[in-house]
């Protein structure tokens, strides 16, 4: 997977042309495993003579639905960062040191073996490899357990058949893996894009991105020696035992205001009418948060949550900001 940062532009530029020219694009399957190797290559059935390619039609069923989803004039891409926004957004999240949960895909080609159907109850989602002219991406669908029939049997599973007008449900006898027509998460230049942060918190332990943003925005706020007690932070972080405040503190982690000289950024905070009496300061003029809804004044104003109007001079909160074009 390439490194370097990702825009939104360029994820519907590289999937415009994968669906564009289908034809020319390079594409495999492989099941995702549990445990070791991660990766197990799916032979997908060529077809017979005069009849469909089936490698073909999976191919064509996910572009489209990737057409559908990330190509559409409203779909939006917005940092991963942001989450704790919950906005109908598809998240772009950059793989870390701290976090690499596709990191199997680094596997090389050679050292991919077959997935064998005793390996079935092993099998935790389906991988699609997509590569037009140099650019490569994933397309990830999760398996469900509806979707991987235990070979035991401990369920009975049906399909329907028609007989003299009537469909009747009848024993299926066979286990199958079902190929839906979904795509739960993209992988693309090593970032992850996906809308699913439920599934990205169920099955990709994503609460260790969360909880290491949230600290490396911790460490951006002490670097600007701006807080007298940072433990603070750290403090609100590890509030309760779901990550809501951590996703609170994420929205840090790209502050432009933190980006401001210190000086400059006190004077706005004694000027502005908003916060000039939100914060109590000690003797050397460093922000002292007692509380934790001074905490959260801190992301506010860190964040820019609050904009004002040209026009009317009203000030509107918001949690979805976008840089506007340069009149």
């Amino acid at each position: 997977m390439d490194s370097g940062t990702l825009t939104s532009e360029r994820i519907k530029e590289i999937l415009r042309k994968a669906v564009q020219n289908k034809s020319d694009c390079g594409f495999a399957a492989y099941i995702v495993a549990k445990r070791e190797p991660r990766l197990r290559k799916m032979i997908l059935d060529e077809g017979k003579v005069n009849s469909s390619n089936y490698r073909h039609v999976v191919r064509d069923a996910i572009l489209n639905v990737l057409s559908e989803k990330y190509l559409d004039d409203k779909a939006e891409f917005v940092s991963g960062e942001n989450i704790a926004d919950n906005q109908r957004k598809y998240y772009m999240i950059a793989q870390s040191e701290e976090y690499r949960p596709f990191d199997y895909l680094n596997t090389q080609v050679p050292e991919i073996p077959e997935f064998k159907f005793d390996q079935i109850n092993d099998a935790t989602g389906i991988i699609f490899w997509f590569r037009i002219e140099e650019n490569e991406f994933w397309v990830y669908q999760h398996l469900w357990s509806i979707m991987v029939p235990n070979k035991k049997k401990t369920n009975l599973l049906s399909r329907l058949q028609n007989y003299e007008n009537h469909d009747y449900f009848i024993e299926q006898k066979e286990p199958l893996i079902t190929i839906a027509c979904k795509a739960d998460v993209l992988i693309m230049q090593n970032y992850i894009i996906t809308s699913n942060i439920g599934l990205m918190q169920k099955s990709f332990g994503f609460q260790d991105f969360i909880f290491a943003t949230a600290n490396k925005s911790v460490e951006r706020v002490k670097d600007k020696a701006l807080v007298a007690n940072t433990e603070k932070l750290e403090e609100y972080i590890n509030r309760g035992k779901t990550t809501k405040y951590a996703k609170k503190v994420m929205r840090i982690a790209n502050s432009k205001v933190l980006d401001l000289p210190k000086e400059e950024l006190m004077e706005r905070v004694h000027t502005l009418n908003r916060w000039k009496d939100k914060f109590e300061e000690n003797q050397e003029g460093l922000i002292v948060l007692n509380t934790y809804q001074q905490v959260e004044d801190l992301i506010d104003l860190l964040d820019e949550r609050y904009t004002r109007s040209d026009v009317t001079n009203q000030e509107y909160d918001t949690d979805v900001k976008r840089v506007a074009k340069p009149v």
